[in-house]
């Protein structure tokens, strides 16, 4: 039995967007619908014309917290981001009004948050009967036995506080997880989501290195990898142009989803900041990685910390000169094997 279906996404980095993206895929291919996507969109962080194309006349841009970037734009700034949006605080209490008028007009048999603020106060108060279902990688912070050592117990907190909000708004809550594991009552396993476009990729490592920042900071650290190293050659996609002459070896690009995947079927390996979703794409293909939690963000230590344990990459704090040099291949049968019932197991939870 088809059914039809509501998201609300988090704006902020890429990942989110790209697991509402897969999720669509994952529903149309088994003739379910996607009604309306809310995603949080601001002018420091516009959403990408890939997403808008995707979702097109669905697509609504709504008004949702982000988080405010360090003077250096190697981190974020925790306590002047809380400030900064309970000061607003008026406005998302009209976003969710707005939001909840429109879910009553379409009338959809589930609505997904995918780790929303705004998302999880509207879902505290909908209709009955419609299915209210929690998407994100960290919600592993509630099962026992998860580890994430060091770091802030300040932002562990401030992150279990955000998830738990997340949790308490729905009926049913998926972790995505690189690896198979035991949930709870309230908590389900499920597998990275990952769109057929990169999982249909064919991999051959080449000569050049692929770089993703969410940070654009971190990029003054790759002009000193460059300089340090004349034969390092990488793309590199960020959000903006820096202002001094690029060695050589290193090429600019704009985010661009097309021009990123074209990029990873033969780079060399991939320096990334650690973003649950580029990680879980790149391991699918086995690229070997280089991950680098943006500072102050506990969420990307976890990750970080996952991809190191999973055999994927190498964790480091900061990107030095030679860091490329830790890449080591590694073995993702069981991995991808593990991606691959991503579909199946959304199937057998929307006709559960």
């Amino acid at each position: 039995m088809s059914s039809r279906s509501v998201f609300i996404v988090q704006g902020e980095g890429r990942g989110h967007l790209s697991q509402s993206m897969a999720m669509k895929e994952f529903l149309e291919e088994t003739g379910h619908s996607v009604e309306a996507v809310f995603a949080g969109c601001s002018s420091h962080a516009p959403l990408p014309g890939y997403y808008r194309e995707c979702f097109r006349e669905k697509l609504h841009c709504m008004e949702s917290p982000y988080l405010l970037r360090s003077p250096n734009r190697k981190g974020i700034l925790v306590g002047r981001t809380i400030l900064h949006h309970l000061l607003r605080w008026v406005t998302y209490l009209k976003e969710v009004q707005r939001i909840r008028q429109k879910i009553r007009e379409i009338r959809p048999d589930a609505v997904f948050n995918f780790c929303d603020p705004v998302g999880a106060l509207v879902m505290r108060k909908l209709d009955p009967g419609i299915r209210r279902i929690g998407i994100g990688h960290h919600f592993f912070l509630h099962l026992d036995g998860y580890r994430c050592n060091g770091g802030s117990a300040v932002q562990r907190l401030l992150l279990k506080l955000f998830s738990g909000l997340i949790m308490q708004s729905c009926d049913r809550v998926l972790a995505l997880s690189f690896r198979e594991g035991d949930g709870n009552k309230r908590i389900r396993v499920i597998p990275p989501l990952i769109r057929r476009k990169f999982r249909e990729i064919r991999y051959t490592p080449g000569e050049r290195y692929l770089v993703y920042l969410l940070n654009e900071g971190y990029i003054y650290d790759l002009l000193l990898m460059a300089q340090a190293d004349p034969d390092f050659r990488a793309d590199v996609f960020a959000g903006f142009t820096p202002g001094t002459t690029l060695p050589p070896g290193l090429q600019m690009h704009p985010l661009d989803e097309t021009k990123f995947r074209e990029k990873m079927t033969t780079c060399r390996g991939l320096i990334t900041t650690s973003g649950f979703d580029t990680v879980a794409e790149a391991a699918y293909l086995g690229i070997p990685m280089i991950v680098v939690p943006v500072r102050n963000h506990f969420e990307q230590r976890c990750n970080s910390l996952d991809t190191q344990r999973n055999g994927f990459g190498y964790a480091a704090m900061k990107l030095v000169p030679g860091i490329e040099k830790k890449m080591r291949p590694y073995d993702n049968s069981k991995y991808r094997q593990w991606v691959d019932t991503a579909g199946e197991r959304i199937l057998k939870m929307m006709d559960s």
